[in-house]
C-alpha cells in the first residue's frame, strides 16, 4: 500500500519498504510509478520524497520472485520500459528525495540512484542492484559515484555502509536514526523553497546530462541484460 500526503510542496510517498520491487511485483511497480508519474505532472508539488515507514528501506529478498519476473513481456513495460517506473523517477520533472534506514539493497539502491538527494541514516547498508536487477543502469552509478568506484559496486556482493556511500557520492547527508525523519523532511522543505520555475530547470539541466551520457540508452538495454541473464542462468 502506498500512502501519499502533500504539503508545502513536498508529496511524501511512504510504503513499508520497497522490497517488492526487487521481487519484481508489478502491481507495486505500477502503482509506484503511476504515482510518480502524478506528483510530477501537479502544479502544487516541488519535491517527492520517498519513505519507507519499516525498519528497513529495501530488505534483501529472499523468497521467490514473483511470476513477472524478467524477461517477461509486462516486466519490460514496468521496470524496463521507456515509460516504466525507473525512467519516469530518473527523468521527473520535480526533485525527487530519498530517505533510507536500514537495509537498502536490489531496487532500493536503484531508486538512490534515480533520486537527486538522499539522507540516510548512520545504520544504513546499500547492496548493489547490479547483480540481480537487469534494469540497474551502471552509467547511472558511475555519474554519481564516478566510475571506479562503480565499478567495485558493481562488482562485488559487498554492502555500503552509510559512511562509506556518502564518501562514495552515492548519497548526501548521514545523520542518526532517530533525527533521520525531521532531517529528510528539512531537506525536502529546504528544495521546496525553490520557486516551480527554478525547480523544473534544475531538473532539466540534470535530464540533459543524463541524456548526454547515454543514462536513457543504458535503461533501453535492459531487456538485452534480462535475455543474457536468463541465458546464463539455464546454461
Amino acid at each position: 500500500m502506498i500512502d501519499v500526503s502533500v504539503s508545502a510542496g513536498v508529496a511524501t510517498v511512504e510504503v513499508a519498504d520497497f522490497a517488492p520491487l526487487s521481487r519484481f511485483d508489478a502491481d507495486f511497480g505500477w502503482e509506484l510509478r503511476d504515482t510518480v508519474v502524478a506528483l510530477a505532472d501537479d502544479d502544487l508539488v516541488k519535491v517527492i520524497h520517498l519513505r519507507a515507514t519499516g525498519p528497513d528501506f529495501a530488505p534483501e529478498v529472499t523468497g521467490p520472485v514473483s511470476a513477472s519476473a524478467p524477461p517477461s513481456a509486462r516486466w519490460r513495460r514496468v521496470f524496463a520500459g521507456a515509460k516504466g517506473l525507473y525512467q519516469s523517477l530518473c527523468f521527473a520533472k520535480k526533485a525527487v528525495v530519498t530517505e533510507v534506514a536500514g537495509s537498502c539493497t536490489g531496487a532500493g539502491s536503484m531508486l538512490v540512484l534515480c533520486s537527486h538527494l538522499t539522507v540516510a541514516a548512520d545504520d544504513a547498508r546499500f547492496g548493489s542492484p547490479f547483480l540481480a536487477l537487469p534494469e540497474s543502469n551502471f552509467v547511472l552509478a558511475a555519474l554519481t559515484m564516478r566510475l571506479n568506484r562503480a565499478k567495485a559496486w558493481a562488482v562485488t556482493e559487498e554492502l555500503l555502509g552509510a559512511d562509506r556511500a556518502q564518501e562514495a557520492g552515492l548519497i548526501n547527508d548521514v545523520v542518526s536514526r532517530a533525527a533521520l525523519p525531521a532531517a529528510a523532511a528539512r531537506l525536502a522543505a529546504d528544495v521546496a523553497e525553490m520557486p516551480l520555475d527554478g525547480v523544473a530547470m534544475t531538473t532539466m539541466l540534470r535530464q540533459a546530462v543524463l541524456d548526454a551520457h547515454g543514462v536513457g540508452r543504458e535503461f533501453d538495454l535492459a531487456p538485452h541484460y534480462a535475455m543474457s541473464a536468463r541465458a546464463v542462468g539455464s546454461g
